[in-house]
C-alpha cells in the first residue's frame, strides 16, 4: 500500500505546494533540493536492513518509513507553505552559522536545533534531506517505544508497532525539522529504561533512563523534572523492590533530579514561589494567539490559583482539541484522534476501575501523564493547536495505556513475574539480535 500511497502524496505535495513551501525556506532550486531529500530517504530506507531487529520488525519498519516519507515529503508541504513552521527559522539561521558547535548549550532548545542544522549542512545543504533525517530520528523513537511496550507486556505484538507508527499526531510532528523528533527520541529511551527498571527490576536499565532524560533535557530542560518525578514516586510507592535497591536508586536519582531542577530554576530566573506564578502567567499568556487560542480569565495570581487550574489544564493537554473545537483540516483530524484516545480511557476505566493502577508500571504511566499534563496544561489551554503538538511527547504512553485498557487487559504485566520464574518469558531488556535470515 505504501508503495502506491507515498508516491501519490509526494507528487501531489510537490506539484501543488512545493513552490510556496520553497518560498518560506528561501529555496531557489526546488527540484535539486527535493531530489536530495528523496535520495536521503532511499539511503535511510536501505539502512533499515542493517538494524539489529527481527525480520518481522524490519518489514514493519520498511512500511512505516515509506508511509512516513509520504507525510514528510508530501503531506507536510501544504502545512509548510501556509505556516512555515519553526523549521524555516531553524533552517535559515542554522545554515548561516560559521561555528555550530559553539552554539550548543544544554537546555537551549532553539540554539541546539539551529546548531544541529549547521552541523548537518556539512553533509547536505538540502532542507528536504535534513527534514528526512529528522524524520528518521522520529521513526527510531517510535520503534524504541515499541520495544518498551514489548518488555511491559512480555509479548511481541507487532500490531502495537503499527499503532504507534500510524498515529497521526505522532507521524506528523515527529517528522518535522525541529525539536519534536529529538525530544521524542530522548523520551523513548527514557521509557525503555523505565520498562526494564520497573518490570525487570534491572538497575542497569537506569543508564537508559539517564541518557533519555539528558537528550530530552538538552532540548527542553524542564522535561528532566517532569519525567524524573513520576519515576521516583512510582519506585518508592511500588513496595516490591528491596530496601537496598530503593536506597541505591534514590541515591542516584535524587541528585540528578535536584540538578535538573536547579537548571530549570536558573533558566527561568526563579527564586521564589511568586516568581514561579509570574513566570507561569507570562508563558501561558504568550500562547494565547492564533485561530485556536482561548484566554484564561484573570490569569494566575497565586500558587492556589495554579493548583485549582491544573485538572482543567491537564485534561486539555492530554485530550483536546475535541471534535469541532478547531475548524480546519488539521484541527478536525486532531479532534478525531483525541476523541478516540479519550474513548479508550473512558471504556477502560469503566470496565476495570482504578484498581489496575496498583500495578507499578501502570501507576508510573498514570503519574507521568498527570504530571506532564499538569505542567503543560498552562500553555496548552491557551492554544489548542499547540496543545496537539505538545502532546506528541506523551502520545505513545497515552495510546499504549489506552490500548492496554481496551484490548490487552487479559495480558499479565510482567512486573508480577519475577526474573528466574519458570513462568517468566525470556528477558527482553536488551534489543534483540539480528535475524540471520534477514
Amino acid at each position: 500500500m505504501a508503495l502506491v500511497v507515498t508516491p501519490i502524496l509526494m507528487l501531489a505535495g510537490f506539484t501543488m505546494f512545493g513552490t510556496f513551501a520553497a518560498a518560506q525556506f528561501r529555496i531557489y532550486d526546488l527540484t535539486t533540493d527535493y531530489a536530495a531529500g528523496v535520495i536521503a530517504a532511499l539511503v535511510l530506507l536501505a539502512l533499515i536492513y542493517f538494524w539489529p531487529v527481527p525480520a518481522a520488525h524490519r518489514r514493519a519498519l520498511f512500511f512505516l518509513w515509506l508511509l512516513r516519507l509520504g507525510v514528510t515529503l508530501g503531506v507536510m508541504l501544504p502545512y509548510e507553505a501556509h505556516y512555515g513552521l519553526d523549521a524555516s527559522m531553524y533552517y535559515l539561521s542554522g545554515m548561516a552559522l560559521n561555528d555550530p558547535v559553539a552554539l550548543l548549550e544544554f537546555g537551549a532548545g532553539t540554539q541546539n536545533i539551529r546548531a544541529l542544522v549547521g552541523l548537518l549542512s556539512n553533509i547536505t545543504e538540502s532542507y528536504s534531506a535534513q527534514k528526512v533525517i529528522f524524520s528518521y530520528v522520529g521513526l527510531i523513537a517510535v520503534y524504541i517505544f515499541y520495544r518498551a511496550a514489548t518488555i511491559c507486556l512480555g509479548q511481541d505484538k507487532i500490531v502495537i508497532l503499527y499503532a504507534l507508527g500510524l498515529l497521526p499526531s505522532l507521524l506528523f510532528w515527529s517528522s518535522i525539522l525541529g525539536k519534536d523528533p529529538i525530544v521524542l527520541l530522548g523520551i523513548a529511551i527514557y521509557c525503555y529504561g523505565v520498562a526494564g527498571l520497573i518490570v525487570r527490576q534491572k538497575m542497569s536499565m537506569l543508564a537508559y533512563v539517564v541518557i533519555g532524560l539528558l537528550i530530552a533535557s538538552f532540548i527542553r530542560i524542564w522535561l528532566g523534572v517532569i519525567f524524573a518525578t513520576p519515576l521516583i514516586v512510582t519506585y518508592v510507592m511500588s513496595g516490591r523492590s528491596s530496601a537496598l535497591t530503593k536506597l541505591i536508586f534514590l541515591l542516584i536519582a535524587i541528585p540528578g533530579f535536584l540538578l535538573t531542577l536547579q537548571g530549570f530554576s536558573e533558566n527561568f530566573s526563579l527564586e521564589t514561589a511568586q516568581d514561579l506564578v509570574i513566570r507561569t502567567d507570562q508563558i501561558s499568556g504568550a500562547w494565547a494567539h492564533g485561530g485556536s487560542a482561548q484566554q484564561i480569565e484573570g490569569g494566575f495570581t497565586s500558587i492556589p490559583s495554579m493548583i485549582a487550574f491544573m485538572p482543567i489544564g491537564a485534561f486539555t493537554a492530554l485530550f483536546r482539541p475535541l471534535p469541532l473545537e478547531v475548524l480546519n483540516p488539521f484541527g478536525l483530524l486532531a479532534g478525531l484522534e483525541n476523541i478516540y484516545i479519550l474513548g479508550l480511557f473512558v471504556v477502560g476505566l469503566m470496565r476495570y476501575g482504578l484498581g489496575c493502577f496498583r500495578q507499578p508500571i501502570l501507576l508510573w504511566a498514570l503519574v507521568t501523564l498527570l504530571v506532564w499534563g499538569s505542567a503543560y496544561g498552562f500553555a496548552s489551554y491557551q492554544n489548542l493547536g499547540s496543545a496537539f503538538r505538545f502532546r506528541v511527547q506523551v502520545a505513545p504512553i497515552l495510546l499504549l495505556l489506552g490500548l492496554y485498557f481496551t484490548y490487552m487487559r487479559h495480558l499479565t504485566p510482567q512486573r508480577y513475574l519475577q526474573p528466574g520464574s519458570p513462568h517468566a518469558p525470556a528477558d527482553e531488556a536488551q534489543p534483540p539480535a539480528a535475524d540471520p535470515q534477514g
